[in-house]
């Protein structure tokens, strides 16, 4: 497993992906399986009624919920599945980077030949690796669930696109922790600044539908570019995907000139 920086660090985390693709998996089937259930005539509406204006960020539109795509759309990969994605994310990032460094891991690796841009490349791959393993193991859990409810279905391209989405949602949120704690090798920052951005997106994109002053700032939001229901209607839309792009690729190429730059302790 020392063959190279990649391997290792996959196989220092079969722990994590083990545990996080069952997570995944569960909470998904879960979400499925609720659909015969949602689908009911007049649950939701009763729900809605009696539900603060400030909360219904949390369940979505009404109209959403009368197809299986779109009720999926919205109740997994729109409200549940971004802020468990990111929960994880961060605990992946910070793992694969400050916490070695805090741990001699770091400074072990950093002995061998091999640069400290091949060490950080490698470590993001391994990163994104258990990203999409964690993808499949989400897919996987709505496939388990959807042979016993007869009244729902949804194409292989829409639920393609939804995970293509979520991953790369991921990939940003989990480059947030990676890029900032190898950039400065302080838990405390990286932590601190993927939260912000995390949860902070989260809420924002919750309550701007239910507070009008939020709603002028929900473009700030990595969530905002991350319209499910909408992408299950009308696609993909590559400016969303230009935004996870670009966000990733600046914080990558910023840690790299920083990371090189550091005094690894």
């Amino acid at each position: 497993m020392m063959r190279s920086v990649y391997l290792k660090t996959l196989y220092d985390k079969r722990f994590f992906l083990l545990g996080w693709t069952l997570g995944f998996m569960a909470i998904s089937a879960l979400m499925t399986s609720f659909y015969p259930a949602m689908h009911q005539e007049g649950s939701i509406s009763s729900l809605l009624e009696s539900m603060p204006a400030a909360f219904k960020g949390l369940v979505g539109s009404l109209a959403d919920l009368t197809r299986f795509d779109t009720y999926i759309a919205s109740q997994l990969f729109d409200i549940r599945m971004p802020i468990i994605a990111g929960i994880m994310s961060i605990i992946l990032g910070i793992g694969i980077s400050v916490a070695d460094e805090e741990k001699g891991e770091l400074r072990t690796l950093l002995s061998l030949p091999v640069s400290r841009t091949k060490l950080l490349t490698q470590r993001w791959l391994a990163m994104l690796t258990i990203m999409v393993v964690i993808g499949f193991g989400m897919v996987a859990g709505i496939y388990a669930v959807l042979p016993f409810i007869d009244i729902a279905s949804i194409e292989p391209d829409v639920l393609a696109r939804l995970s293509a989405m979520t991953l790369l949602i991921m990939i940003t949120f989990g480059t947030i922790p990676f890029a900032v704690g190898l950039a400065t090798g302080r838990r405390s920052v990286a932590t601190g600044v993927s939260i912000l951005i995390v949860i902070g997106s989260f809420l924002l994109s919750t309550f701007a539908q239910a507070v009008d002053w939020l709603s002028d700032y929900e473009p700030l939001s990595l969530l905002h570019y991350f319209p499910a229901a909408d992408i299950v209607k009308n696609g993909i839309d590559l400016k969303d995907v230009a935004v996870f792009g670009v966000v990733t690729v600046v914080l990558l190429v910023l840690s790299i000139a920083f990371f090189r730059a550091r005094d690894v302790a």
